[in-house]
């Protein structure tokens, strides 16, 4: 793979992300993602997951502007249906997956960590923001239902709406992240906490996440945001999120 590794580190796989310096999304990195995540899935050697960014600077800073923004119509429904699978697998992986949240973590990058079980993130001036809103398009239900699981509702109410970026300080306050530990720490700090988990009996670890994914998922249980795709391309394609769009481009390239 180009832009993933994986590794076992005795029953965990540490899968993780090394895209240049911000560990941006792109259609390859996506598909190798839903790659690595599927194999440890399957592999019965693997009993918990690591998901970490390469790196001390970001987790994943989210879509890549320069590529990602130029997809046209097509290739965005092709990519963010491939981005939907992923978020789904890490999600409703039977597995315990913990993130490693190597340092900033920005819209699909925050999205990936959201979606794992928990997680550990570095200390210092670090950014944690589900800032889409900015950028003038509303998430699926399914992100939606995530970032509550992780922070409740009131929480995730504020930090949906306002698309705000909370430090890792508060992170911890919050229940975002169950540990925060100095940079250098945090993938081992994610392990020892994967492990933990791996000694849990796997098939009553499968069945009790599974129940608390479904009481959270309430009356849409089994629907996927595949199902709501086209509406999220048209806001995508919207005349006011291009607008917001071109301008982030253009703040970038300042």
């Amino acid at each position: 793979m180009q832009y993933i590794s994986s590794e076992g580190v005795g029953s965990v796989a540490v899968v993780t992300m090394a895209r240049g310096k911000a560990n941006a999304l792109n259609e390859p990195m996506v598909d190798e993602l839903n790659q690595a995540i599927a194999d440890a899935a399957s592999d019965e050697s693997v009993r918990a997951v690591v998901l970490a960014g390469s790196g001390v600077r970001f987790f994943s800073g989210g879509f890549d502007v320069a590529e990602v923004f130029a997809y046209d119509r097509h290739r965005m429904t092709e990519f963010f249906g491939r981005f939907i699978d992923l978020y789904e697998a890490i999600y409703h992986m039977s597995k315990p997956i913990v993130a490693a949240v190597t340092g900033h973590a920005y819209a699909g990058g925050a999205i990936l960590a959201v979606a794992c079980d928990f997680r550990v993130m570095a200390e210092g001036e670090f950014g944690f923001a589900v800032n889409e809103i900015n950028l003038g398009f509303m998430l699926p239900s399914g992100m939606i239902r995530m970032v509550i699981d992780a922070v409740g509702f009131r929480q995730g109410f504020e930090m949906l709406l306002t698309g705000r970026s909370i430090s890792p300080a508060t992170a911890l306050q919050i229940g975002l992240a169950v540990e925060i530990a100095k940079s250098e720490a945090v993938v081992e700090r994610a392990l020892d906490h994967a492990r933990t988990l791996a000694e849990k009996p796997p098939s009553a670890f499968a069945g009790v996440k599974r129940s608390l994914r479904s009481i959270s998922a309430g009356a849409s249980t089994g629907i996927s945001d595949r199902e709501t795709l086209a509406d999220f391309i048209d806001q995508w394609f919207s005349p006011e999120a291009e607008t917001r769009k071109r301008a982030l481009i253009k703040s970038l390239e300042r």
